[in-house]
């Protein structure tokens, strides 16, 4: 993280208390655009891909699931390719260093993953069952993105889906604490928590 900040001359990674010829990025114009100008490249990377392939990409997701779960057809909004640009762009973004949220990506990224597998269910066809399924998907999200399982249901609940039949909340109790149980299993950040 301190090498945001500054170089140590002597120890390339060392953090500046332990570190006896610091130098910030700061003082030498070299050493600032050195380190701003990959975050402007990815940043400008990540809108060109939105841009060109997605443009149903940008944003939080949040509205086009609210959209979608209250009757309307957005088949753009969670297509394949909205799915395949808003992962690496999420990347790119996140490592350019600008400040997201992670409750709506991954909300939307659940809603194309739902949409994308649910092509291969013939019980998944119809309008609402796939709306049932997008409702169980969004609860899945918000798991994913704070740990909580029963949190992701009452987002689910209150705040994207207009219907909420008692398959539904099953199906989203399920999927959100399977969701929570895979993420701590899998534990992609290392730390043992149950959170990204």
């Amino acid at each position: 993280a301190s090498v945001r900040f500054g170089l140590c001359s002597n120890r390339p990674f060392s953090i500046e208390e332990h570190c006896s010829d610091w130098h910030p990025w700061g003082v030498n114009l070299h050493g600032f655009l050195f380190f701003v100008l990959p975050g402007v490249a990815m940043a400008a990377a990540s809108a060109l891909l939105v841009f060109l392939f997605a443009p149903t990409a940008s944003g939080s997701g949040i509205p086009e699931a609210k959209t979608i779960l209250n009757g309307f057809s957005m088949p753009d909004a969670v297509s394949t390719s909205t799915l395949l640009v808003k992962v690496p762009g999420l990347v790119l973004s996140v490592s350019a260093g600008m400040a997201l949220g992670k409750e709506g990506p991954l909300v939307h990224v659940a809603l194309c993953w739902a949409q994308l597998l649910a092509e291969f269910f013939p019980q998944f066809r119809s309008d609402q069952s796939r709306r049932e399924i997008f409702s169980a998907a969004a609860a899945a999200g918000v798991s994913t993105a704070f740990g909580a399982p029963i949190g992701g249901v009452l987002f689910s609940l209150e705040e994207v889906s207009s219907s909420f039949p008692t398959r539904t909340l099953l199906r989203a109790f399920t999927s959100a604490v399977s969701a929570a149980v895979v993420l701590r299993i899998v534990d992609p950040t290392g730390s043992g928590g149950l959170t990204l």
